[in-house]
């Protein structure tokens, strides 16, 4: 026998070559996101923190602006090519990096940040 489901682990947030990054329902309750909150990735020693830039309301359109995907639900979307492309290249992947989240933890300066873990490709 064998299993259809070989990793039923979801990814809690995706990175597209084009700019485009879901944002899990997870996440956005961790960090406590808003729509219109621009975020963005912060690198120490080898490890990335996802984290809130700027609260809303943010005056004028920025890169990594997040938006509800959907009226009802918590899952977001936001776009940054910056953003992408570096993950991406991190993780040695071309297309789609999806990826695991930690706990959250707070960052002096920063608020809250959840880190991302490149070294589980989902």
């Amino acid at each position: 026998m064998q299993s259809i489901l070989i990793n039923s682990r979801k990814a809690d947030i995706i990175f597209h070559r084009s700019g485009r990054i879901n944002i899990s329902a997870r996440v956005t309750k961790s960090l406590g996101l808003a729509c219109g909150d621009v975020i963005d990735i912060m690198e120490d020693h080898g490890e990335y923190y996802l984290y809130i830039k700027h609260h809303a309301p943010v005056l004028g359109r920025h890169e990594g602006m997040v938006m509800r995907s959907n009226k009802s639900g918590n899952h977001f979307i936001a776009h940054s090519v910056a953003i992408s492309r570096y993950i991406l290249s991190k993780c040695e992947l071309y297309n789609t990096a999806r990826l695991c989240c930690g706990e959250a933890i707070n960052l002096p300066n920063y608020g809250t940040a959840l880190p991302i873990i490149t070294k589980l490709l989902l």
